[in-house]
């Protein structure tokens, strides 16, 4: 099942599964830092009206991640933390996820390879405990800001050396 065929491909490949894909105009290192370093990550997580104002990563086996989003003008925050299980740099990253209000934990796999041309095609695996599980994230509007964040990722890959 294909959710949003324009700028990337989802699918729901089993029951408990959603796949990402989605090509980059940049080689997996800059990808790689892009969503590894916390300078670079607040450049495009997240919606612009509910920022990413914590950001504290350790990628490393056994590291952790803590984000939190918060409103700008409001009371409202949602935070996920995780876990990385597996870290080959500059091209895979199996993480546990967990958000602060909502069921879990999914099992995140990212996988950026290397194409011919010199782009970056990313892959990631978000494996949910149970098929409600992820029917509540498709139905969540998931796909409409990974979407906008993945339009953010392009001008946040061009500022980087």
């Amino acid at each position: 099942m294909t959710i949003w065929p324009d700028t990337f491909d989802v699918t729901t490949p089993d029951d408990v599964s959603i796949v990402v894909r989605r090509d980059f105009d940049a080689p997996p290192g800059k990808v790689w830092r892009a969503m590894t370093e916390p300078e670079h990550l607040r450049r495009w997580l997240g919606d612009p009206s509910f920022p990413l104002t914590t950001c504290e990563m350790d990628v490393r086996v056994g590291g952790g991640y803590r984000w939190v989003f918060s409103q700008p003008d409001g009371p409202g925050t949602m935070g996920v933390r995780g876990r990385y299980d597996e870290v080959e740099r500059p091209h895979r990253i199996v993480s546990t996820e967990q958000f602060d209000d909502f069921p879990g934990p999914s099992v995140n796999t990212l996988v950026l390879d290397e194409r011919a041309d010199g782009r970056t095609a990313m892959q990631q695996t978000i494996r949910y405990v149970d098929r409600e599980m992820r029917d509540g994230w498709v139905a969540s509007g998931m796909t409409e800001g990974l979407g906008r964040g993945y339009v953010r990722l392009d001008e946040a890959l061009a500022a980087i050396d």
